[in-house]
């Protein structure tokens, strides 16, 4: 919203500047160009304004339809349309956030290296503290995890807990919050508070999706507990030698 603002008064301020240089250049009186001026400026800048808007609208309206494919397990057409979005899409602003659409789409098909390229590439793209940059390093995150670096999950993790406490209870975005927090848990072998705390998720957040993640989490801790068990038997029969 705050770049629309500024180029609406960007345009403000060419018009302004090109109805100047018109006025000198044919000699037109001053007090019949500034009657034209106060009744012309603001409908060029209203118009800008709502086609500005219209056009930020229309591709809102098109990322909506085309979420609906990941929740349909579909997402090779969802990357596919994504990536449609954005050979046509102006604006910085815009292709950032279809950016990030894009790599949701990547993590879906485990393709963890193309979503971490994409989201690493926006840092600083953001303001800090907003939603989209909670969005950028939750998903990050994800893929840190998913990808077994768990040392620069954790350290990206530990950065991020006070933003990720602002939209911990977030329609959307909570469960992939709690699933983060899950995961910090099981990497640091708290397994108790780690089941507590997936039991309390599965109740908060039903949809399929989240609840996919959860089933993951549940046999991630099963597969480190294990192995923990492994390791502990292993340095007990080492120890009777």
């Amino acid at each position: 919203m705050k770049k629309i603002v500024l180029k609406i008064a960007a345009v403000g301020i060419c018009l302004g500047l090109a109805l100047v240089m018109i006025r000198q250049a044919f000699h037109i009186d001053q007090d019949a160009f500034m009657r034209v001026y106060w009744i012309a400026a603001p409908v060029i800048v209203a118009g800008a304004a709502l086609a500005s808007a219209f056009y930020y609208v229309s591709y809102q309206k098109k990322m909506r339809r085309i979420t609906a494919l990941l929740d349909e397990g579909k997402a090779e057409e969802y990357i596919a349309e994504m990536e449609k979005m954005l050979e046509t899409a102006k604006g910085q602003n815009l292709r950032n956030i279809l950016k990030l659409n894009l790599a949701a789409g990547y993590i879906d098909e485990k393709r963890y290296d193309a979503a971490v390229n994409i989201l690493e590439g926006l840092a600083g793209k953001y303001l800090a503290g907003s939603l989209e940059e909670a969005v950028r390093r939750l998903n990050l995150c994800m893929c840190y995890f998913y990808d077994a670096q768990y040392e620069t999950a954790m350290e990206l993790y530990n950065g991020s807990r006070e933003i990720f406490g602002q939209y911990r209870d977030d329609e959307i975005y909570g469960g992939n919050i709690a699933a983060v927090e899950i995961f910090a848990e099981i990497i640091n072998g708290r397994y108790k508070h780690a089941g507590q705390l997936l039991e309390m998720a599965r109740k908060s957040w039903t949809d399929t999706r989240p609840q996919k993640v959860f089933q993951e989490l549940d046999s991630f801790m099963a597969e480190r507990k294990m192995s923990d068990s492994a390791g502990y038997v292993k340095c007990m029969d080492e120890t009777e030698f």
